[in-house]
Formats: structure tokens, C-alpha cells, sequence
């Protein structure tokens, strides 16, 4: 069930978007970080998709594509990505999380998860075929699904669990 009660105050409102802000800040710092990151055998999760998941389970759906474009055009400075590519996917995504939750799925955390795992499988499917379809062998190409997206959907999907339950604490105290 995705809340829809009006904000406290104002403050509130800023405390929730600060809190937020500063999460997908040192997020994204992990993430495009040569110094520190969150690696296993080359496998490296998607962490702010993750943390985007969990914050469109509980906002609204202008919020939640909102915040997926920030963090769309924020990736766009630093990814190898065609220009404007991460902005598109990442706001559609957002949406899509606030959407799937509001009318298809109850709010938990095996929803979440399922979420989570779809969002960055149509991510990573995504950025494959903008990105290498068309210029990789077809054993290249099963490669690269095989050992890339599909480690990288799980392990993306396995830092929703406490990201969604900080935002369901989040949107409890402030909501």
C-alpha cells in the first residue's frame, strides 16, 4: 500500500528530500568511485536504481520520476552511455516503480526485491541494446548477458532490502 497522506509540515517535507539527497549522494560517490567500490568477481550492483526502487514504493508518481531523472542526468556525466540515455531510462523507472507498487504489487519486501530485479534487468537489457548488441559477436553478446546482467540484477536487487526498509521508516516518521 503506498502512502498518500498529505506531508506534516514543510519541514518534514525537507528532512525526507535531505535525508534522500544525501543518500543517493554517497550512492552514487560508491558507485563511480575508482578508489571504493562494491565489487564481486567484477560484478558491481546498480545502487542508486536500487535506492530509486525503494523511495518510488512509497512517493508519488511526479516524486518518483522526478528523482529517477536527477539521478539519470547525474549518471549521464560519468557513464559510458549514449547522452540523455540514463536520464530517459532511470525517470521511466522511477515512474514504473511508483506504478507497479501503487497498482499491481502490495508493499513488502518480496515485492521490492521483485522490483528491484526487473527494474535493473529492462536497465540492463536496455543499456545492451543501445550500447553493444549491435557491435558484439552473438557469443560476445550471450557472454556478456550471462556474466553481467544477470549477476548484476541479483546483486543489485540484494541492497533493496535495507534501502527499503529505511524508506519505509523514513516515510513513517515524515508522512
Amino acid at each position: 500500500m503506498v502512502v498518500n497522506s498529505p506531508m506534516r509540515s514543510p519541514k518534514d517535507t525537507f528532512t525526507l528530500r535531505l535525508i534522500n539527497t544525501l543518500l543517493f549522494t554517497a550512492l552514487f560517490l560508491i558507485q563511480y568511485n575508482a578508489a571504493f567500490s562494491v565489487k564481486i568477481f567484477n560484478i558491481s550492483p546498480l545502487l542508486p536504481l536500487s535506492l530509486l526502487v525503494a523511495i518510488g514504493m512509497f512517493c508519488s508518481e511526479l516524486r518518483g520520476a522526478f528523482t529517477g531523472l536527477v539521478i539519470g542526468v547525474l549518471t549521464d556525466a560519468v557513464a559510458n552511455t549514449p547522452p540523455g540515455f540514463n536520464a530517459i531510462v532511470f525517470c521511466f523507472l522511477g515512474l514504473l516503480a511508483v506504478l507497479v507498487t501503487k497498482h499491481l504489487f502490495n508493499n513488502n519486501i518480496i515485492s521490492a526485491i521483485t522490483l528491484c530485479v526487473l527494474c535493473a534487468l529492462l536497465y540492463f537489457l536496455l543499456r545492451w541494446i543501445f550500447c553493444y548488441a549491435f557491435s558484439l559477436s552473438f557469443t560476445e553478446n550471450l557472454t556478456y548477458i550471462i556474466n553481467t546482467v544477470i549477476p548484476s540484477c541479483v546483486f543489485t536487487a540484494i541492497f533493496i532490502i535495507p534501502f527499503y526498509y529505511l524508506e519505509k521508516a523514513l516515510y513513517k516518521k515524515f508522512y
